[in-house]
């Protein structure tokens, strides 16, 4: 499937937490009284929560050491196509593409052709390519639990962009606020710096990426560029503060 929701707890009206994108694996952790629910730890991140049976998809063992053992490829196009003989899937932005060869994606026993471009995750990471990373995002809705250009929340969308440049991390702002190099002058900080915000029980409940000139891209009400300084974000609407500087991460060296 193409996305997955991953909820709270074992029903469809429990919050949405994260999603699953096409190529994500993961462990079974338990599964509720009817089995029609199953709780599960993402690979990529080690995030838990509960899935429907219905969107549930089993491998071997033997796969999943395939799956972590060899290559895999990143989904660079907004939208593309993988078909199997059977099957066709469009895949969104960011999605994995497991065991890549060429153009063929082996997944199981099923070989399914990608139709798209591949990231090229280049050595070094510049400003340019975090900044147009970043913009790729740009003016997508704010969906809590969600990390797709169709709607993503704050720390979703800083998950992905930093899968994007070759970085693996974790899935909510607090876990993300917990990486990295603290950064304590604002006067220091780098392009792709990440700048955590607190509410006024001092919890992370914020996270944006550090653009040039102290601006900062953030997922609030939609992904849009605002200032930054050493109070917090000053929308660049209504030259208000819309969140509390708590603390400025360095994870790209």
């Amino acid at each position: 499937m193409s996305v997955v929701p991953v909820r709270a707890a074992d029903n469809e009206r429990s919050e949405m937490v994260t999603q699953m994108l096409f190529g994500d694996v993961y462990s079974v952790v338990n599964e509720n009284e009817h089995g029609k629910w199953i709780k599960i730890k993402l690979h990529f991140d080690e995030y838990e929560g509960w899935i429907s049976q219905n969107m549930y998809h089993s491998i071997s063992e033997s796969d999943m050491s395939t799956y972590s053992s060899a290559p895999h490829g990143i989904c660079y196009d907004d939208v593309a196509l993988v078909e199997s003989k059977a099957a066709s899937h469009l895949i969104l932005l960011g999605s994995t593409l497991p065991v890549i060869q060429g153009r063929n994606i082996l997944i199981g026993n099923t070989t399914y052709t990608y139709e798209g471009d591949l990231i090229d995750i280049p050595k070094k990471i510049t400003p340019d390519i975090i900044n147009f990373t970043c913009m790729r995002y740009m003016h997508a809705p704010y969906f809590w639990g969600g990390k797709t250009l169709f709607g993503t929340d704050c720390s979703g969308f800083v998950q992905i962009v930093y899968k994007l440049l070759g970085y693996q991390i974790k899935r909510d702002a607090y876990q993300q606020a917990m990486c990295g190099k603290d950064i304590k002058n604002i006067a220091d900080i780098n392009v792709g710096d990440l700048a955590f915000f607190e509410n006024e029980e001092k919890r992370i409940t914020h996270v944006g990426i550090i653009l040039e000139y102290n601006h900062i891209i953030h997922a609030h009400g939609r992904v849009r560029i605002d200032i930054l300084d050493d109070t917090g974000i000053i929308n660049i609407e209504n030259k208000q503060y819309s969140h509390k500087l708590s603390k400025i991460k360095r994870i790209i060296e």
